[in-house]
């Protein structure tokens, strides 16, 4: 199926590292595997070609692109005097926060830390290999041995991701977490091995859809720092302070230096 779609824009999301298991197959096409499906969209300017009919666009799709939130409502709520987020919001202007299966986004963030994007998916890639393309499940990695998983180059990572597979075995254990608010996921999150505040707030995020956490790492530290000295306006922003930090993430990530003089 077709559609034209405003505020989305399919490179800004695959390169802003919220997601790591998209495949880019050229032309602006990419292949998507997602809660055990696997979809192809193809863009070409503001319309978008999905390898999928309207039913399952509209079950599963619609939600994952989050395409029932309006972001240009989101960006006009930018100051005008605030010159540096202005150019971010400009720069990623089709970032939109995805809709992931939360089990995958914890497993992806905790294999985040102190790693670098590129590294990201191909460790992703791995783990699924190591399952015979699946995604692995909480079970999998319970049962998984940490040298196992060093094996494929995962580190000090190994023993976490064993730790959080068997914490969420556990009946319950990921439908509590998505009934939970934003800080009292927060909380829960930190109480798994090697969930530190930022993972934590990456998963309230992009896996639990809480559009008020913030994560901050060294490239958002510096952002603060260098055009938030006096603070980020969180009160300005309440209801999408996530959302505006991925656009500033993604404009320090890819774009600030083209646009330095």
């Amino acid at each position: 199926m077709q559609l034209s779609i405003p505020d989305l824009d399919l490179r800004h999301i695959y390169e802003s590292g919220q997601c790591f298991r998209w495949e880019p197959l050229g032309q602006d096409t990419y292949r998507i595997p997602a809660f055990g499906r696997t979809l192809t969209v193809r863009q070409t300017d503001g319309v978008f070609d999905f390898s999928c009919g309207a039913g399952e666009f509209d079950a599963l799709w619609r939600s994952y692109f989050d395409l029932d939130t309006d972001y240009a409502a989101i960006k006009a709520r930018v100051a005008p005097r605030d010159a540096y987020l202005q150019a971010a919001e400009a720069y990623g202007w089709g970032m939109r926060i995805l809709r992931q299966d939360l089990w995958e986004v914890i497993v992806s963030f905790i294999v985040s830390q102190n790693n670098n994007i590129p590294r990201i998916r191909k460790n992703l890639r791995d783990l699924c290999a190591m399952q015979g393309g699946a995604f692995p499940t909480p079970a999998a990695l319970a049962a998984a041995q940490p040298e196992t998983l060093r094996a494929l180059g995962l580190g000090y990572r190994a023993e976490y991701l064993c730790a959080a597979g068997a914490h969420f075995t556990q009946a319950g254990a990921l439908d509590a977490l998505r009934a939970m608010s934003y800080p009292e996921a927060h909380t829960a999150l930190r109480a798994v091995k090697g969930v530190g505040p930022k993972v934590a707030d990456c998963i309230c995020l992009f896996g639990l859809h809480h559009v008020d956490a913030f994560p901050v790492d060294t490239h958002v530290k510096q952002i603060l720092s260098a055009h938030y000295p006096k603070g980020f306006p969180f009160r300005r922003y309440a209801g999408c302070a996530g959302i505006l930090q991925q656009y500033m993430f993604y404009y320090d990530l890819h774009g600030s230096a083209q646009a330095a003089p």
